[in-house]
């Protein structure tokens, strides 16, 4: 007694398994140095913000006129 009716699905070629697995491969790579690039733009746009803000007041000057 046989069971036709739902016949199995026949697994994928070795070639096609590898071809997404490359792709798969690929793509994971691209993602990781897509992120890498930007937290590298980030970290050097952040140092440059830092050496552009103004320094506060130095320690030697009061920072209000002491009233008379």
């Amino acid at each position: 007694m046989t069971n036709d009716g739902n016949p199995k699905a026949q697994a994928p070629d070795n070639d096609d398994v590898q071809k997404n697995l490359d792709g798969i491969g690929k793509a994971l790579i691209v993602s990781v140095a897509w992120s890498y690039a930007e937290a590298l733009e980030r970290t050097k746009r952040d140092r440059k913000e830092q050496k552009a803000t103004p320094e506060s007041q130095p320690e030697s000057q009061p920072e209000s006129q002491p009233e008379s």
